[in-house]
């Protein structure tokens, strides 16, 4: 995947981040809606499964964008590619419900309605979903863009409304691309082109403008997102390429005979182990801008939506530029290791 994150429990955080408001109930999408659109089966409504980010329908990659048409009851949504061969495997759906009772109500109806439309529930080990917890896991053959193929849809409620569908082969490839399962002959991942100027974001401070509230609007319905989201593309390109260069590292590493994984892990808990308390900032500054979009939204405050989005977006800026400085410490440790034990990594 370009971005992995590995959720913990939360919840204890949450109980105090979000007061409770009145508020409608979340909405249980359509099973029609769930087949065609939140599964990737491609055609004219959904991405396409095993296509690289730069063969998708440009109409549909919209939808994956800050400021995207939004499938209720989610806010955004999210394209998941492969680790290494950077096919799409799933979409990912994030939605703002702080309610218990409602996340409750969003479990057991989702739960009714697949098993009522031939979805299996499975027991299997679950592929990982992003700021997933305890999630419901099911499967079905769904017809698509290149035939029938077998889907699994993940979902789950832990202080937001959270959904993963994606082709279970695809999704089986990502574990194995993390796992260092690469083709002989890999390349060495190459770095993103830097930027001669600094990047930045949409600013809270510029949403009271309704001028550029407009222009910024119909740049996003464009597809063009120059402005809002340039310091988290840019966050979020480094984080893929120090992922796919500590997959790719590894693999030469183990590959040698030199080093076995083991050795590989103990490296990295030595150096730079995922923070616990750092992983529970993050899912909540996600959250609470997914709760405050969604408020706004229903009540037709634009400015309030267009600091949601420049909350958003700083959220998720600062979490890929935390996990991409993460492994970057992570790489120039093995890179060191590697010369150590005289390990070419030409």
């Amino acid at each position: 995947m370009k971005s992995r994150l590995i959720a913990l429990a939360v919840l204890p955080a949450l109980g105090g981040a979000f007061a409770p408001t009145a508020h409608a109930a979340v909405t249980i999408p359509s099973i029609q809606t769930i087949e065609t659109q939140l599964c990737p089966v491609g055609g004219a409504t959904s991405l396409r499964l095993g296509y690289g980010e730069a063969k998708q329908d440009p109409e549909l990659r919209k939808a994956f964008s800050i400021g995207g048409t939004p499938i209720a009851p989610f806010e955004e949504a999210r394209a998941v590619y492969t680790p290494w061969s950077e096919q799409l495997s799933a979409i990912e759906f994030n939605g703002a419900s702080p309610d218990g009772d409602d996340n409750r109500n969003f479990v057991e109806k989702m739960v009714g309605q697949l098993e009522a439309n031939g979805w299996v529930r499975s027991d299997g080990p679950k592929v990982f979903a992003t700021y997933m917890m305890s999630p419901m896991v099911y499967t079905k053959d769904l017809p698509t863009a290149d035939g029938l193929r077998r889907f699994l849809l993940q979902f789950d409620a832990p202080g937001a409304v959270l959904l993963n569908c994606g082709g279970l082969d695809l999704l089986k490839l990502s574990e194995a691309e993390s796992q260092e399962v690469l083709a002989p002959g890999s390349p060495r991942p190459v770095p993103p082109q830097g930027h001669d100027q600094p990047l930045a974001n949409l600013r809270a401070q510029d949403c009271d403008d309704p001028a550029f509230r407009e222009k910024m609007m119909a740049r996003l319905t464009a597809g063009d997102r120059t402005g809002v989201t340039d310091s988290m593309d840019e966050a979020s390109d480094q984080e893929r390429y120090q992922s796919r260069l500590r997959i790719w590292l590894r693999w030469k590493m183990a590959g040698s005979g030199k080093i076995n994984h083991q050795a590989l892990w103990d490296i990295e808990e030595k150096v730079a182990p995922r923070e616990a308390v750092q992983m529970e900032k993050d899912f909540i500054a996600f959250a609470g801008s997914v709760v405050a979009m969604d408020k706004a939204r229903k009540q037709g405050d634009a400015a309030a939506e267009c600091r949601a989005m420049a909350s958003l977006a700083a959220a998720e800026t600062g979490k890929s530029g935390g996990e991409a400085a993460r492994l970057a410490r992570i790489n120039a440790a093995f890179e060191a290791e590697a010369k150590r034990l005289g390990i070419g990594l030409d």
